[in-house]
Formats: structure tokens, C-alpha cells, sequence
């Protein structure tokens, strides 16, 4: 096996680390949760099969390890990036931005929404814990709506809910399909549509149509 090398202790271990995690995300997206395992992450990353042991007591906590580093920084760069509008139109920009973020991490989506769905529930419950930035977001926008009258909903907890159920969902949906590209503008639209049907959201003045 090679060995890695590197110019300090510190050093060394975050290198190990790191290949252990590019290693574990190939083999769950080639083998499922189910066929993977420490041995086949081991071999792929370079490493004895005990290295992995030092770094992550079992399979499931690689994945979640793979899932919580990655995930995170990208939801922190969507809602930082969403523009100073509207709050209806800022959560149509975060609703399409997850979207889009979606189809171009495929692999990343596949993981979060296939494969991770297999983990034991307590490794579960924290995996979804790496979307908490764009849930927050959720919660607080429709707090915004309500309190502004923009959404007739009353609650800001079961619109925030509800809006991050059809998000999720409709990722879930996309990451079933073979072509994801084509499917989606479809899904997207549908789940728009529901989501301004439930937020009593005026789709022209959201849009801009005439």
C-alpha cells in the first residue's frame, strides 16, 4: 500500500482523513450502504483496513463523516448568496437554488437522499442535521411572510415545515430519475406551484408577469 507522507503529525492525519472520506464517498456511490465496507474503503484510499478504525468506529459513521463535511459549506454558500428581495421571491430564489445546487452535485445529492436514507436512525436524524442552514432560512422567511402578510399561512413552524418537506421531497423525487437534467424543470415547477398555492403566494407579482 502507499504510504502517506507529510510534513507533520497533524499534517498526516487530516491527509489520511481526507482520502479515507474521498474513498468512502466512491465506494457508497458504487456499492450502496448496504454493499460497502470498511475493507473496500481501506483498499480504495491506500490504507490498512485498522487506519480506518482510528479515524471512524464503523461504516456508518464514515458516511455520516462524508455527509458533514461536504453538505454544510454548500447550504452556507446558497443562502449566503441569495439577494436582498422580497421575501417571497427570496424563498422561490432558495427553493430553485437547492434545486440547481442538486443537479450540480449529483453525486453528493445521491448520497445525502439514496444512500444515507439506509443509515441507522440516530446517524440519520444527524445527517438531515446538515441542512439545518436552509431549513433555518425556511423557517425564518416564512416568519417574515406571515408577520409582513405576504403568506397567508399562520404558523411560521408548519409553513417552514411544510416548504421544507416539498423541498426535500422534490429532490428526493429527482435523484429517482435516470436523466435528472430532463426531469428537473417538471418537478421543480410542480413543487413551485404547490409551494405558492400553500404560501397563498401571488405568482405574477412574485415573477414579474404581466
Amino acid at each position: 500500500m502507499p504510504r502517506i507522507r507529510a510534513d507533520s503529525i497533524e499534517a498526516h492525519k487530516e491527509i489520511t482523513r481526507s482520502a479515507i472520506l474521498d474513498a468512502a464517498a466512491k465506494v457508497f456511490l458504487t456499492f450502496g450502504y448496504s454493499g460497502a465496507s470498511i475493507g473496500t474503503i481501506a483498499d480504495l484510499a491506500g490504507i490498512a483496513r485498522t487506519t480506518v478504525y482510528e479515524y471512524y468506529p464503523n461504516k456508518e459513521m464514515v458516511l455520516l463523516a462524508v455527509l458533514q463535511e461536504r453538505v454544510p459549506p454548500l447550504m452556507d454558500a446558497l443562502v449566503d448568496a441569495l439577494p436582498d428581495v422580497p421575501v417571497d421571491r427570496r424563498t422561490e430564489l432558495l427553493f430553485q437554488g437547492a434545486f440547481q445546487l442538486a443537479l450540480e452535485q449529483p453525486d453528493l445529492a445521491e448520497l445525502l437522499f439514496r444512500v444515507g436514507r439506509e443509515l441507522p436512525k440516530p446517524e440519520r436524524d444527524h445527517m438531515w442535521h446538515t441542512l439545518d442552514r436552509v431549513a433555518r432560512e425556511l423557517y425564518e422567511l416564512c416568519g417574515a411572510g406571515i408577520a409582513t402578510g405576504v403568506f397567508s399561512a399562520t404558523s411560521a413552524v408548519t409553513c417552514g415545515r411544510a416548504v421544507a418537506d416539498l423541498l426535500v421531497g422534490g429532490i428526493d423525487e429527482l435523484t429517482q430519475h435516470d436523466d435528472v437534467v430532463a426531469a428537473a424543470p417538471a418537478i421543480l415547477s410542480e413543487r413551485l406551484l404547490f409551494m405558492r398555492q400553500g404560501l397563498g403566494v401571488d405568482r405574477k407579482r412574485v415573477t414579474g408577469e404581466a
